[in-house]
């Protein structure tokens, strides 16, 4: 459905102190890096943006049927930030429901370990 999207690289799995990327479906936005402080929708903050380093980035919303889709290019390593290793990475994802540009609780979530 429509809704916001977040992906994240994580030290240990868990959500607190992970780096994210989180997309909302509002036309024409770009999804940005966040710090993730905690589980509070307060302390999901924006990274200053000397740390908006993101290319090629699009947040597409589509109505047949809903669903809302983001992509984004990364780099591995940047400056005072959770490395993508070679050998496992710890990937968080999420999403959550309704049209704009606020986070909410989801219980739609997930983790993987990636290994590149």
């Amino acid at each position: 459905g429509i809704g916001w999207l977040g992906w994240a690289i994580s030290n240990d799995g868990a959500m607190e102190e992970s780096e994210a990327v989180i997309g909302f479906p509002v036309h024409g936005s770009a999804p940005h890096k966040y710090n993730l402080g905690g589980k509070s929708t307060s302390l999901v903050v924006p990274m200053e943006e000397d740390k908006q380093t993101l290319i090629d980035v699009q947040v597409m919303v589509f109505d047949d049927p809903d669903q809302t889709a983001m992509k984004f290019t990364k780099s591995l390593q940047e400056a005072n930030e959770i490395d993508i290793i070679r050998g496992d990475n710890s990937i968080l994802w999420a999403h959550g429901t309704g049209f704009g540009s606020e986070l909410s609780y989801h219980s739609n979530r997930g983790f993987t370990v990636l290994n590149t």
